[in-house]
């Protein structure tokens, strides 16, 4: 069993969905280890039960809720029903089908965003009441470098994934009121998922078991964060945000043209480029041509 070292997760009920093998998998083991009572849920009964076997083998305590993440509903209430409450989600569920652009089916793209954003979403969904009545909950969400920079062949999958950062970032404001937080981890680690995008090359060497702790303690009552996102691979981690260039300011009557003749100091991250995180932030720049 994959052991936590440190933070207590004793009597905490966390539902980790994808969690038949890989990093869910993981997850899973470490949160028991540290005391946890785990939803164990995948879409194969064999694989979600053998996981819980392992868990409650080991001395821990578990269930498996075979079905697919996108049934969020069910399982939160197969977690309430065992185990009286809850006070965890990590949305890791996924699924992948590459293909360049020009080849995706609309099947491809709507399987991979079904599984990815909404399953994340399904399943904030369901565990919301049940957090903001407790006045308290964590959530974390699984992005990728691709939701962040794109990548060929994944227009679905970085579409995805991108849209989760959104999710999880919109959620942190909402949640605040509630004591409810939400961060995205966006892990590196060598899985049946990834292992068509790492290749045969040294990312092959980044193992499952260095992502564990990071998102264990993303789920933590004691993390302080919401609303980041938090790049971690091979024990090393980072927070990610935006940055956005310094900017022109073009007059009133500009042309196509005059843009056009400005791109270099429009895509300038010199002097004068700022960090928004909100979109007031966003929306000061705009109205009074302040940008910090």
């Amino acid at each position: 069993m994959t052991q936590d070292v440190g933070l207590d997760f004793t009597d905490r009920v966390v539902i980790v969905t994808g969690a038949g093998r890989g990093l869910g998998r993981g997850y899973a083991l470490g949160l028991a280890a540290a005391g946890a009572c785990v939803v164990v849920n995948a879409r194969s009964t064999e694989t979600s039960e053998a996981v819980a076997a392992d868990i409650v083998a080991g001395g821990g305590r578990a269930i498996a809720v075979a079905v697919d993440a996108r049934e969020g509903e069910r399982i939160v209430a197969a977690a309430v029903s065992a185990f009286g409450r809850v006070d965890a989600l990590i949305a890791n569920a996924g699924v992948t089908r590459d293909r360049t652009f020009r080849k995706m089916s609309q099947q491809d793209w709507y399987e991979v965003l079904g599984v990815h954003l909404d399953g994340a979403y399904r399943g904030c969904a369901a565990v919301w009441p049940h957090f903001v009545g407790q006045g308290a909950g964590s959530i974390v969400l699984t992005t990728s470098g691709a939701g962040l920079h794109g990548n060929i062949g994944q227009a679905n999958y970085a579409a995805a994934k991108g849209g989760i950062i959104s999710l999880a970032k919109s959620l942190a404001f909402e949640g605040k009121r509630y004591g409810i937080r939400v961060n995205a981890v966006a892990p590196m680690a060598l899985t049946d998922m990834t292992a068509d995008v790492f290749g045969d090359g040294p990312l092959t060497q980044l193992g499952t078991d260095a992502v564990v702790p990071y998102a264990l303690a993303l789920a933590h009552d004691s993390c302080p964060l919401s609303g980041e996102v938090i790049e971690t691979g091979g024990g090393w981690a980072a927070t990610v945000r935006w940055e956005r260039a310094a900017g022109v300011r073009l007059p009133s009557g500009a042309t196509s043209a005059d843009v056009a003749a400005q791109w270099s100091r429009i895509t300038d991250y010199g002097v004068g480029s700022d960090n928004p995180t909100s979109i007031t932030d966003s929306l000061r720049a705009a109205c009074d041509g302040t940008a910090g």
